[in-house]
């Protein structure tokens, strides 16, 4: 839904008569699907650091007492 807008303002300027180049709709076509991986990605990075943080926090909170 993000990248309706995009798309929208190309078509915008194509009726103006400003052309695009194809590497421009290419991107458009494939940014949804990149945009979903970074999610996906994020989600695991997240995961992977969840107990490294937890370890963090214990030594911390084991250095304030």
């Amino acid at each position: 839904a993000m990248f309706e807008p995009l798309k929208e303002t190309v078509a915008l300027l194509k009726t103006y008569g400003d052309k695009m180049p194809e590497e421009i709709h290419l991107q458009l076509q494939n940014l949804p699907e990149q945009w979903e991986n970074n999610k996906k990605l994020c989600v695991r990075v997240a995961d992977n650091a969840a107990p490294l943080q937890a370890a963090e926090a214990t030594i911390l909170r084991d250095k304030c007492q």
